[in-house]
């Protein structure tokens, strides 16, 4: 599986073959995963640093509550989000590679326009964009902004029930 496919692992759990083998073949380990975490702060990620892609897990009854169906695995936790970094990060590479639901690279707002077409819903402070959302079938494509507006990061997950 490659970088541009991780989402289609949204909703799969911890347990389940597609997950553990897309993450062992991209350089990273299931093990990583943190019980205390995702317990207490009902997250954890597992990071492809070198790919600029993280995958972010939640415990599967939390992603049921937030989202209104549970995940079909067994495992306990539930990739409830993939995020992309194409500017990068201070721990992660830039993501350079097209982004789902996009022809090309994405790392500025205009960029995220073009890709995306008109946003469902915008959140600005004071004149300033600090992200953008829409929807894609049935995922929410969510842009967060630096100041500049270069992009921060590219998350795609399922939205958040009523």
């Amino acid at each position: 599986m490659n970088p541009e496919q991780f989402f289609a692992l949204i909703g799969l759990t911890n347990t389940d073959a597609a997950l553990v083998d897309a993450i062992q073949c991209n350089g990273a380990s299931i093990e990583d995963l943190s019980p205390k975490k995702l317990k207490e702060l009902t997250t954890d990620f597992v990071q492809f640093k070198q790919l600029g892609v993280v995958l972010a897990f939640t415990p599967k009854g939390f992603f049921e509550s937030h989202h209104g169906a549970a995940p079909p695995g067994d495992g306990p936790y539930a990739v409830d989000s993939v995020i992309y970094y194409p500017n990068g990060s201070v721990s992660l590479s830039a993501y350079l590679s097209a982004l789902p639901f996009a022809s090309g690279p994405v790392h500025t707002r205009d960029q995220a326009l073009a890709a995306f077409g008109e946003p469902q819903e915008t959140e600005e402070d004071d004149g300033d964009i600090d992200w953008d959302i829409w929807k894609r079938g049935d995922l929410q494509v969510h842009v967060d902004y630096k100041s500049d507006l270069s992009v921060k990061t590219v998350t795609y997950s399922f939205p958040m029930k009523d």
